[in-house]
């Protein structure tokens, strides 16, 4: 992640109703003049961040952390993502799964887990965002991982719908090695990209498992969300080299 330039963030552009918003906001203060704000300051990394772009522990550290924030943690070679998917998916008696990636290759998963005796549903099918809600877990990818808390961004598009993410008992995530990141610094730099600048209406950072907490302070999981989730890393190397 070297090519992170140091100010990702383009300059504020201001429109029309805002302008004249602030203007009258202005007057009503009794300021006049209008203040130009000067060039974004120098961010300063060693201040803000805990993780660096190229920090070598950064795979481990997200794995950890993860792992403190409920979520089960594996780390695999690209040959045994299939058949810890179809593992995971037996082990919470899940029989009918949808598969909505942005980026792994569907085919050969939804094939693996059809000989398994899983029923799968692709979110290319027609009527995918009804079936998902017959579904008894959600198998996707993710956009990113962040090392600095463990967590996982996701964000919706076309080709990557919302409600996998959100209304199954079970969520598998493939997350490979070269998605981890430092943190949401270098996120943010890489969602303007990958968007063309163009925001998505829907961005999610997964932390665990859904939960929350009553008045009584009861710890309840599986409220607004995935009950479960477990996430496979995929790692060239074998996982005994971690």
């Amino acid at each position: 992640m070297s090519d992170l330039p140091v100010n990702p963030l383009p300059p504020i552009q201001t429109p029309g109703m805002r302008t004249q918003f602030l203007s009258k906001v202005r007057q009503a203060l009794g300021h006049a003049a209008t203040t130009v704000p000067g060039a974004r300051p120098v961010r300063s990394d060693a201040v803000i961040r805990e993780v660096s772009a190229n920090d070598p522990k950064r795979i481990a550290r997200w794995m950890q952390y993860a792992a403190g924030n409920g979520m089960s943690v594996q780390r695999v070679g690209p040959e045994g993502v299939s058949a810890a998917v179809e593992k995971t998916l037996a082990e919470r008696n899940s029989h009918r799964v949808m598969l909505n990636c942005a980026t792994w290759p569907v085919e050969p998963l939804a094939r693996f887990l059809s000989v398994a005796g899983v029923q799968v549903h692709r979110w290319t099918d027609t009527g995918c965002a009804q079936k998902v809600f017959e579904c008894d877990a959600a198998v996707t990818d993710c956009r990113y991982g962040l090392a600095d808390t463990g967590a996982l961004m996701v964000w919706s598009d076309t080709g990557f719908g919302r409600s996998s993410t959100l209304t199954v008992n079970l969520h598998v995530v493939i997350l490979p090695v070269d998605k981890i990141l430092g943190d949401l610094v270098d996120a943010m730099v890489l969602l303007a990209r990958d968007t063309g600048g163009n925001m998505p209406s829907n961005v999610v950072i997964i932390n665990g498992p859904s939960k929350t907490s009553d008045i009584e302070m009861n710890l309840v999981t599986g409220v607004h969300g995935p009950k479960f989730l477990s996430v496979m890393v995929v790692d060239p190397q074998p996982p005994s080299l971690a």
